[in-house]
């Protein structure tokens, strides 16, 4: 990914990657800069004085959310060097152009997060947009093919906080542990947490847990998501975004340590926090739980400081990362003319199309800064909480949703109908960028999934740890759902992956799925189904 580092050289200049791949947009530009091309210090000092001040505390009314430590000493560092252009009567340059242009994201993106944190619980009047997106999207994604469209050179993007080519050198499914191990995460086979308090955000069950360092973060989750938020992220990595990172965990993989010190003490008190929270019973999630003795200390050590301690483990889960390197901001699209790589952002929709992503909403874009050590920073946009996805349910009444079920996941997503694009997926958010998205934008994103080989998609779904017979059938839906992009963009594919629409799979004289669809459930393992199709505002059918 492009770095956006600030050093200063001996000769006091300050180098660093280019943030924006065209001009600083007009409406910054005649905001921060006077007529004679100089910087405007007074709107200036008030954008980095909204951001670093903590007296500053409220926005519209609301209260702003704390400010991580290291944005303040980013923006102070970066807003020194502007102060001294000023005084040096510096005229306006590409560095400048990229600094304000950092600012600006960095204070928009704090006063959308203001706003979201103050709606704990979606209002009714969003729950009706939801649903009514829903519903029109799915005549909303028609895009005119221009005339003489062979004739359209696909090139190379160029870098940006939206969206980063690859290195050619990596392998499409390590794209995701490539990000990773840039943000210092560290993942392991059996993992200790230690709970540390209740989200109240969303619909899907979960808590945020400390690493066992107590400096690094991780969202633990249960439910619907667990096997679709591992796989979509991937893909979207591979396709050259910035995105959560979240991991599967099987049966018994997971301890979550209910310390002295934290909100809960028991495994009832637990259960019944999250039912109050989410209206969603723990129980059937846990295998088992007690107080951690010596013996199993001794087959993890890990556990050696926790002897006596309350523990919990499940029959799956999944855990996202929160590394301490990674500060989360708020959305990278609160307001749609300070995004200044337009095709990144409208080519996503393709992206979305093809993992079947219903919940598109800006919340769940999010501007982050990433230390990447001696007081280096970059900014990145991440596509957040790709885990709606790969087969969603959605009903009306009783209001309820659930995903991950693979037979609402159909088989083609693109048509090619005489001069237009079609995209059938539904979306409960159809964003400003995705209305003005255009063939060559979708063309470009084309391109990008046409990348992607049967190695690397297998290798992709293969993380989320599905039964065979249902990981077998996702690899065939994903098989096709490329090949109808690729045949509606008339793109020749590069890599064809074979797939059988009448897929049959019998697995010790028992048939899983017959005639592409699957038939037989896996609620043994799995406590929310794949073909119970209660979700999770209805506590999964239970």
């Amino acid at each position: 990914m492009l770095t956006f580092t600030i050093q200063a050289s001996a000769f006091g200049q300050i180098e660093r990657g280019r943030l924006l791949q065209d001009s600083l947009p007009t409406a910054i530009a005649a905001t921060y800069y006077q007529e004679n091309g100089q910087l405007n210090l007074e709107e200036l000092r008030s954008l980095t004085d909204f951001i670093t001040n903590r007296d500053v505390s409220c926005f519209q009314g609301l209260e702003i959310p704390k400010r991580p430590k290291a944005l303040l000493r980013h923006v102070k560092q970066v807003n020194e060097h502007l102060e001294t252009s000023y005084q040096d009567n510096t005229s306006r340059n590409d560095s400048l152009d990229d600094i304000l242009y950092e600012l600006v994201l960095i204070s928009k993106s704090l006063k959308q997060n203001t706003i979201q944190e103050s709606l704990i619980q979606v209002l009714l009047r969003q729950k009706v947009q939801m649903l009514t997106h829903t519903v029109k999207s799915r005549w909303t994604f028609r895009y005119k093919i221009p005339e003489k469209s062979e004739s359209l050179i696909f090139t190379d993007h160029i870098n940006s906080p939206f969206y980063h080519n690859l290195d050619s050198t990596i392998p499409l499914h390590k794209q995701f542990d490539y990000l990773a191990k840039k943000k210092k995460i560290k993942i392991k086979d059996d993992m200790v947490v230690i709970l540390k308090t209740f989200s109240l955000s969303g619909s899907a069950p979960k808590v945020k847990t400390f690493d066992l360092d107590l400096d690094n973060e991780w969202m633990l989750k249960w439910g619907d998501e667990a096997h679709t938020d591992v796989v979509s992220s991937r893909i979207f990595a591979s396709l050259g975004y910035d995105v959560d990172h979240p991991y599967f965990f099987e049966k018994d993989k997971v301890t979550l340590i209910l310390e002295s010190y934290s909100e809960v003490q028991t495994v009832d008190d637990l259960v019944q926090r999250l039912l109050e929270i989410y209206s969603v019973d723990l129980k059937p999630f846990i295998s088992e739980y007690g107080e951690v003795t010596s013996i199993m200390a001794l087959s993890n050590e890990d556990l050696l400081p926790f002897i006596g301690r309350t523990y919990v483990r499940f029959t799956q889960c999944f855990l996202e990362a929160r590394p301490d390197r990674v500060k989360r901001i708020g959305s990278f699209l609160p307001y749609e003319e300070t995004v200044s790589d337009q095709k990144a952002i409208k080519g996503s929709l393709l992206a979305h199309h093809f993992i079947g992503n219903w919940d598109t909403r800006e919340a769940n874009t999010l501007l982050t800064t990433v230390h990447d050590g001696n007081y280096n920073y970059r900014i990145s946009a991440v596509f957040s909480d790709l885990g709606t996805s790969l087969g969603v349910r959605v009903n009306m009444l009783p209001p309820d949703f659930k995903v991950g079920l693979v037979n609402e996941f159909p088989w083609e997503i693109a048509l090619r109908k005489r001069n237009k694009i079609i995209l059938k997926n539904a979306m409960n958010a159809i964003l400003p960028s995705y209305y003005k998205a255009s063939y060559e934008d979708l063309l470009w994103m084309a391109h990008k999934i046409a990348g992607i080989d049967e190695f690397n998609l297998f290798q992709m779904i293969s993380e989320a740890h599905w039964p065979k017979a249902i990981e077998m059938l996702y690899f065939h839906k994903l098989a096709s759902r490329r090949a109808s992009i690729l045949s509606a963009f008339e793109i020749e594919d590069p890599h064809p992956i074979p797939f059988d629409k009448k897929l049959n799979i019998i697995e010790n004289g028992v048939t899983m799925v017959r005639d592409g669809e699957l038939i037989l459930d896996f609620t043994h393992s799995n406590p929310v189904g794949f073909l119970e199709k209660k979700g999770r505002k209805r506590n999964y059918g239970n």
